[in-house]
């Protein structure tokens, strides 16, 4: 059998194994605020001692433990995987080789007797992966060394010695005891949402100890946003905090509900259906329509994109603007930084907003059921040198901003909607084209999907090319969102859960028929592409 060895020194500590009394306590606090941190994570790394802190942040470990006095410290020297290693022994005589855990307990015997002098090769036994200590004790010296092992297949059940021929160490370095340290062992302080600390201490008699946290939520609300290329929010280069703009009005959005719609291809996702609402400011004072929505969705990695997409209505003259705002986070426990996007008539005296750069943080009232925004212009704003990366999941696709593109001919049909429509609503001339808007405000659908359709969303028709948006509720209870889409050739995209009944629906594959009238809307056929 081929062996591949790591050599490495082993004399690098003088170890004996005794009783060790451990007493520490103290307090972890925010290194900003001052302020207890409850429920961190103490944890001791050689003795693999933990406890948690109380409501006013402090913590005690007391405790007896088995553990090594060493001269050398050993955590300080990386363990180091090998299939085989070395030692050498200085003179005839016997030799004492065993295999200790981190908590020091015993776990092998490898070698019990009397070994020639000369260089050693020790293939280790097989064990469960893990970091052990071997110690190795002669007449001379008692010295000991670190090894990981991540396999559990090794030649012996027990391991073995062989006698290597020549000195492998004559070109090694010597550990010096007069360089070891005095370090015995290391606090670890954990807690979700702050970074990490780590102390090291020579004692294991330790009192008012204070261990400052930082606080990662407020570090990252004061950097820029850098969203994934896939959903850039209008800003690729980034997104920084919008409360270094000047503040020009506030939304309020008010909702009925918040679907969870399920784990879907994309990520965890949360529809809010919005019904009415205010925007209040100097240069605008409106009301938000009835049928918005707000397409919350939490991706694998913790990160949070959201889509926006609501109707405003002036107080003063009526002026109907659309508004829709893509926003992201790099935590769902942050809130999400919204990117506004509105489309107001080009000839009315709100064209202002088309061409403007406008940011806010969206905030989530579960209680009073509203989603709030205060809404800055952002357009002197100067990106800050603190970053924050969001980067998508790569095992999951992208969710899509524009409409999707397939090609083939109509199949099997799959099933078909009556859609209950609104009166329509004329942006007329915008920055994007000739927009007109028909909300969509209930209906069935029939075939292999049966169920209802739920009042909210619309279709946004952009310069003769459709866009509506709107979700499914099943008879068995299941929520599909659908986007369905084009100019000539409509695309549906249906989002439902990945784990559902209907997640053969999950599949770019479908087509849909152009909208036919009947009884007061339209009727749609959906069906398999071929």
């Amino acid at each position: 059998m081929k062996v591949n060895a790591v050599i490495f020194l082993l004399m690098l500590a003088t170890v004996s194994f005794s009783q060790v009394k451990v007493n520490i306590s103290g307090t972890v606090k925010d290194i900003n605020t001052n302020e207890p941190i409850s429920g961190s994570s103490v944890r001791l790394s050689v003795l693999d001692l933990t406890t948690t802190t109380d409501s006013d942040g402090n913590f005690n470990i007391t405790k007896t433990s088995i553990r090594s006095n060493r001269k050398n410290d050993i955590s300080k020297n990386k363990a180091k995987e090998a299939k085989a290693f070395f030692f050498r022994q200085e003179v005839k005589g016997p030799a004492l080789i065993r295999i200790f855990d981190l908590s020091g307990r015993h776990q092998k015997t490898v070698f019990s007797g009397t070994l020639e002098s000369g260089s050693w090769q020790i293939i280790p036994p097989r064990l469960l992966p893990g970091v052990y200590f071997y110690t190795f004790d002669t007449p001379q010296n008692r010295y000991t060394a670190r090894i990981l092992i991540s396999d559990e297949s090794f030649a012996s059940p027990d391991g073995y010695l062989k006698k290597v021929q020549g000195d492998l160490f004559e070109s090694m370095p010597t550990a010096s005891a007069k360089d070891a340290s005095q370090i015995k062992d290391t606090i670890i302080v954990e807690k979700e949402l702050y970074g990490s600390a780590r102390i090291p201490i020579d004692s294991y008699e330790q009192d008012q100890l204070i261990i400052a946290l930082e606080d990662l939520i407020s570090s990252v609300r004061v950097s820029t946003y850098v969203p994934d290329p896939s959903w850039t929010c209008f800003m690729p280069d980034g997104i920084p905090p919008p409360e270094l703009g000047n503040e020009i009005f506030e939304i309020s959005l008010k909702y009925s509900t918040c679907h969870d719609v399920g784990l879907t291809k994309f990520g965890q996702r949360y529809q809010y259906d919005i019904n009415g609402g205010e925007v209040k400011g100097e240069r605008i004072n409106a009301t938000i329509l009835d049928g918005g929505l707000d397409y919350e969705l939490v991706l694998s990695n913790g990160s949070v994109e959201v889509e926006q997409i609501n109707i405003i209505r002036t107080k003063d003259n009526n002026t109907p603007i659309l508004m829709r705002n893509a926003g992201v986070s790099p935590l769902r426990e942050v809130p999400v930084r919204v990117v506004l996007d509105f489309e107001a008539p080009n000839s009315s005296s709100y064209n202002w907003l088309n061409s403007g750069k406008f940011a806010a943080t969206r905030i989530i009232d579960t209680a009073a059921k509203t989603i709030k925004m205060k809404v800055y212009d952002i357009s002197t704003v100067a990106l800050t040198q603190s970053r924050t990366l969001i980067k998508d999941p790569e095992d999951v696709p992208n969710q899509t901003w524009d409409c999707v593109k397939i090609t083939g001919r109509q199949g099997q049909s799959v099933f078909t909607e009556n859609v209950a429509l609104g009166n329509s609503i004329s942006i007329g001339a915008s920055k994007r084209g000739s927009r007109n808007i028909i909300p969509i405000t209930g209906g069935t659908m029939s075939g292999r999907v049966n169920g209802k359709i739920l009042s909210g969303g619309a279709d946004y028709q952009l310069s003769g090319g459709l866009d509506a948006r709107y979700t499914l509720e099943t008879n068995d209870g299941e929520f599909i969102i659908v986007r369905n889409c084009g100019s000539g050739a409509l695309i549906p995209v249906f989002e439902t859960k990945t784990d559902g009944p209907y997640s053969y629906l999950n599949e770019n594959k479908y087509l849909s028929s152009a909208p036919g009238m009947s009884g007061g809307g339209v009727s749609i056929t959906f069906y398999e592409a071929e």
